[in-house]
């Protein structure tokens, strides 16, 4: 807009930068950030409901199943901090089984939330007329004199350098800032002489790893009874009046009666399925396993599990329909790497919309699998061992457990590098969990006769070795 000035000139009457869009405004910077923030969010929601409907396989595994993506960048893919390439994006979704095209045009759709780089705007328009004729030029031969700065700008930079060195100090001063709070917490915490392991334990259960076998606080429920030691291995009876699961009045619900043997017309031992298992990296302390498949009525349930580099303390198992797993088995090796047997008899029916959940001191790597048996009511008796690596076998007879005809044993060892272990002839052995250069493997045989039994087989791996023996 112009007006005419008092020597009939033009005049412009528009201010400089009234086009400018001010920050907080909807569409400008600020704005475009929290949208894009929130696509990367929503998207990465979803993602984790693929994996979940997949059945919550491990980053290890799906970057396995990819081949070509590192299971950290798989992490954080579904972690919101930023949207994942369409590369990570794409072996995400094949590692779960998800639809490519479906997920593609997902994937579209929240790239185009994201902000877009600021586009300079266009200068303000120069007036159609100077507001002051200029004034003539110098004669002819003479150099031009360069023209005069507004007031107040004389020696100022551009506003381009302007807004550079603004950015650059900005920049500096929160570097330091940062530097200075790093330093402020590290001389709060006092000197540091070595930086501790993540995974190293509180210090009143750092002065001595627990015995090999079952310990007060180590499992659910009451304390399962004392343990008899000797040297790596250990055994614990369950007939009597302080049994475990199955026997006598502290049997857990829908427990057999207790009694030595089962009778006549019981049912032989037998495996159904595994329902529900992971491995997986994860400095927390516990896990959630979806039940992939459903459990019949009746039935038993029988974890096993391994946790690497973790300390003393409580493990405990339990589900969505409230079952009562009581401990049927534990080793700790020299390298604080537990292994554990849990169980549940006779457990209600379970769909793929309950869950188990297994608590656990903090542990470098956990793996769990849960299997399901049909036969079985009770726990008889347990046994117990661990050795070092180097050697070539594992066995549990150093203090052999007790079995009866039709007796199931089920055998579980936890190893590192090496070999991996087999179990002796007459086992079959159950899908291994393997983690990096950490498995657990299981597997069940019946009993055929009276007498000692233990679980035996090869290997060169460091190894800890449970026996739970179930009539």
């Amino acid at each position: 807009m112009t007006e005419r000035g008092s020597q009939g000139e033009p005049r412009s009457t528009e201010r400089p930068g009234a086009a400018e869009r001010p920050e907080g405004v909807p569409g400008g910077p600020g704005a475009q950030r929290a949208a894009g923030r929130a696509a990367a969010e929503g998207f990465a929601a979803e993602l984790r409901r693929l994996r979940q409907d997949a059945g919550q396989p491990s980053f290890r595994t799906m970057a396995r199943n990819a081949g070509s993506i590192s299971h950290t960048t798989l992490y954080e893919a579904a972690s919101g901090s930023r949207l994942p390439s369409w590369p990570t994006t794409r072996a995400y979704v094949q590692a779960c089984g998800g639809d490519e095209a479906e997920w593609r045009l997902r994937w579209s759709a929240a790239t185009s939330k994201e902000p877009a780089p600021a586009a300079p705007g266009p200068p303000p328009p120069a007036p159609a007329h100077p507001a002051h004729p200029a004034p003539p030029g110098p004669p002819t031969g003479e150099p031009a004199a360069p023209p005069a700065e507004p007031a107040g700008t004389a020696g100022k930079p551009p506003a381009t350098g302007r807004r550079f060195w603004t950015h650059a100090v900005t920049l500096l001063i929160g570097a330091l800032i940062g530097a200075c709070t790093t330093l402020g917490v590290v001389a709060f915490r006092g000197p540091v002489t070595a930086a501790p392991a993540p995974q190293d334990c509180p210090a009143e259960a750092s002065g001595g790893l627990p015995p090999a076998g079952p310990g007060p606080g180590s499992a659910t429920g009451p304390d399962p009874g004392p343990a008899a030691h000797h040297g790596d291995t250990a055994r614990r009876t369950t007939d009597g009046p302080d049994a475990g699961p199955g026997t006598g009045a502290d049997a857990g619900p829908g427990t057999g009666s207790g009694t030595d043997g089962g009778s006549g017309t019981d049912p032989a031992p037998a495996w159904v399925a595994r329902p529900a298992a992971d491995q997986a990296v994860l400095s927390a302390t516990d896990v959630v396993l979806p039940v992939l498949t459903p459990v019949t009525r009746g039935d038993a349930l029988v974890v096993t599990m391994m946790l690497t580099s973790t300390c003393p303390g409580r493990v405990t198992v339990t589900d969505t329909r409230g079952d009562f797993f009581r401990p049927a088995g534990e080793v700790t090796d020299s390298r604080r790497h537990r292994v554990l047997v849990f169980a549940a008899f006779a457990v209600p029916a379970l769909t793929t919309a309950d869950s188990l959940r297994v608590s656990y001191p903090q542990a470098a790597k956990y793996h769990v699998a849960v299997d399901e048996f049909r036969g079985i009511s009770a726990l008889r008796d347990t046994a117990q061992a661990h050795g070092p690596a180097g050697g070539t076998a594992f066995t549990t007879s150093g203090t052999p457990a007790a079995c009866a005809p039709g007796d199931l044993m089920i055998g579980t060892v936890g190893s590192n590098t090496g070999t991996a272990p087999g179990f002796a002839t007459g086992w079959t052995a159950l899908p291994v969990l393997t983690l990096s250069s950490y498995r657990l493997t299981t597997a069940y045989q019946v009993a055929a006769a009276d007498g000692p039994c233990a679980a035996t087989g090869r290997t060169s791996s460091q190894w800890g070795a449970v026996l739970a023996v179930f009539h």
